[in-house]
């Protein structure tokens, strides 16, 4: 298997951070994710969540840690926009149901990271 760089995995992050502002900043106009509206968001964390994935994916086994940090942020981003839609009194069941995918990674990740016996 061949082995990915700490820089190529910096560069591999930059990029599809990059990417998804780009995605932010032309279709909604907005690089700020919490002034999208409900549907906007949701578009915007899929994305997000599906981006997370794929960094995970080919992190994981050399830098579990950086991974965990990746799924940390994005779990964090979807709590924030939960907790300000439940505050505003909006509906956040998709929400809820996207939330789901970084607890189940994480979950994933903390058992990939315990030695087998």
């Amino acid at each position: 298997m061949r082995t990915i760089s700490k820089q190529t995995s910096y560069l591999l992050l930059a990029a599809s951070g990059a990417a998804i502002l780009i995605f932010l900043n032309f279709y909604y106009h907005r690089l700020n994710p919490f002034h999208l509206a409900g549907k906007q968001f949701l578009g915007f964390y899929s994305l997000l969540i599906l981006a997370t994935l794929g960094n995970i994916l080919l992190l994981r086994q050399q830098y579990p840690r950086l991974a965990s940090q990746i799924n940390v942020f994005c779990l964090l981003l979807g709590i924030a926009r939960l907790i300000q839609g439940t505050y505003h009194h909006k509906p956040v069941g998709y929400l809820i149901l996207l939330l789901l995918f970084p607890i189940i990674t994480a979950f994933w990740l903390r058992a990939g990271s315990h030695p087998t016996y």
